[in-house]
């Protein structure tokens, strides 16, 4: 992937075993002998230093080869219940990760030499990144320079005003930078767990700001923080206060009927459940969807009513949840680094701690730094989503009746993520063929947020395939073709034709949502 989105290409799985029946030891042993005779992954940079080539160090990496092999294998164990296996696979990487040589001083050939050229001063200055690590961030190292980025100056720093403010929300609307617009306005919907400004990045790396210069009026939903009062607010209400009421305000400022709805991860199950009702209570108001690394449909080998699922939802939103019934977006963060470790909890610890050395600036650690509580019902139901897989199978009500993807016909735009560790990108896809609507599905060579954050440039590209979807994502992979430029262009060039006339642009806001404070408000600062 792109070097500026500074995601891996893997998360160190290529050598995982896999149970097969009827493979003896003696079959087995051969295997792990011919990995460890292989090395670590080729892109695995933690031994490509060449001390790992003497004779001492040698023999560490061999005995951390043998050692990862077996964790990871005893996930595959034939006593591992299927239904278990992935939970079991998590833990296994998780340790395996958490015990390779680089991680120490001693196992650090890196560290060591540079702690030998500083006389000390490295391990100085790394003891005091790890002793304030342990007091401002709970012990987890920093992925980003504290006070490097300031919002409203180099994050989330487009133009606009706050239209709509409540105890949960702000509506964004962002000026105009053409004097003509498109008449059909864009509705940004982010997922509840993250602040909105993965859409606004720094400038020059921002969806709102890109999408304002082709001549498009924005608005985007920012939510805070939850307040106690928020404790029992569960999807439902989410629904309606939050995508539904920002709709309302979008269409009443710019008088038209319908604007385009554009979710991001979670926020996506938001736009295409609002695109449904809509469409099944015969409603205007979603001209069409784009859903950015969103999963609507979560299969497995379990799929169904399990019990101990629900005992399991209920047992982890309480580990991450806080005393004011809230769950912790910093747990809630740490969950998440905890699917690459090696990324974003290794590598920062081995540069912060062990070299002496703070990250350089990036918006994107910035941006994945600060998050969002949630409440302890609305996280449950999410889970939940997980694990029965309501929204897909037509189960799911909210806003007064029952959400069914099907009747979603709106044109859709869709982009997943070929390294996406969150949300694979096959799971996007059977996602997509869910919806009534054409579907255009783009395929980005990047991960989670590296991909939704796509400025025009020399190395971008995406892939498009056969329409419609066909029903194996592996045969629309073989029929695809590769585009070398943004998707954001693609998808810009997708929007005209779908958002009527141009009109003239007008200032922000109107007599009944009249332009407040400037973007970004007051909400996304809240803690």
């Amino acid at each position: 992937m792109e070097s500026n989105d500074r995601e891996t290409h893997d998360l160190g799985g290529s050598e995982r075993p896999r149970a097969r029946p009827g493979v003896g030891a003696g079959r087995w042993y051969r295997d792990l002998l011919t990995a460890i005779e292989a090395g670590p992954g080729s892109d695995d940079g933690r031994f490509r230093d060449p001390a790992w080539s003497s004779p001492g160090y040698r023999s560490v990496l061999r005995g951390y080869l043998v050692w990862r092999r077996l964790v990871l294998a005893s996930a595959e164990a034939p006593f591992v219940p299927e239904r278990r296996r992935q939970q079991a696979r998590f833990v296994a990487e998780v340790v395996a990760e958490a015990s390779a040589p680089p991680n120490t001083l001693i196992g650090n050939p890196a560290a060591l030499r540079r702690a030998v050229a500083t006389r000390g001063a490295s391990v100085v200055r790394g003891t005091g990144n790890f002793l304030d690590d342990v007091l401002r961030r709970r012990g987890r190292p920093a992925k980003a320079s504290p006070g490097a980025h300031h919002l409203g100056v180099d994050l989330a720093a487009t133009p606009g005003r706050v239209v709509h403010r409540d105890d949960l929300m702000e509506v964004l609307q962002y000026e105009p930078r053409t004097t003509e617009v498109h008449r059909v306005p864009l509705l940004l919907i982010p997922a509840w767990v993250n602040k909105y400004y993965i859409f606004d990045l720094a400038p020059g790396r921002s969806l709102v700001e890109w999408a304002v210069r082709e001549g498009f009026t924005v608005f985007a939903v920012s939510q805070r923080s939850p307040l106690p009062h928020h404790e029992a607010m569960g999807l439902d209400e989410y629904f309606r206060r939050v995508p539904l009421r920002a709709l309302d305000v979008a269409r009443e400022i710019t008088g038209a009927a319908e604007a385009h709805l554009v979710g991001v991860c979670a926020g996506g199950v938001l736009a295409a459940s609002l695109a449904a009702r809509l469409k099944a209570t015969g409603e205007t108001g979603a001209a069409s969807l784009t859903l950015l690394m969103s999963a609507l449909d979560h299969p497995s080998p379990g799929e169904g009513d399990d019990q101990w699922s629900e005992l399991e939802i209920r047992l982890l939103t309480r580990a991450l949840s806080k005393r004011d019934g809230m769950v912790d977006a910093g747990r809630i963060s740490l969950l998440f680094d905890l699917l690459r470790s090696r990324d974003t909890l290794w590598q920062p610890s081995i540069s912060g701690w062990l070299l002496g050395e703070r990250p350089e600036p990036f918006d994107i650690w910035a941006w994945s730094e600060d998050g969002v509580d949630v409440p302890r019902l609305l996280f449950e139901q999410t889970l939940r989503l997980t694990t029965d897989n309501a929204l897909a199978r037509g189960r799911l009500r909210i806003g007064g009746g029952p959400v069914e993807l099907a009747a979603a016909t709106q044109d859709t735009f869709v982009v997943a993520g070929v390294r996406d560790h969150i949300v694979p990108w096959q799971t996007v896809y059977g996602s997509a063929r869910l919806l009534g609507g054409d579907v255009a599905f783009h395929l980005v060579p990047s991960g989670h947020v590296g991909g939704i954050i796509s400025p025009p440039r020399p190395k971008a590209a995406y892939r498009t395939g056969p329409s419609p979807l066909p029903v194996d994502p592996s045969e629309w992979s073989a029929g695809s073709v590769s585009h070398q430029e943004s998707w954001w262009q693609a998808w810009t060039r997708w929007l005209a034709p779908r958002s009527g006339p141009r009109v003239p642009a007008t200032a922000v806001g109107s007599d009944r949502h009249p332009a407040g404070d400037p973007a970004p408000g007051h909400h996304v600062r809240a803690r």
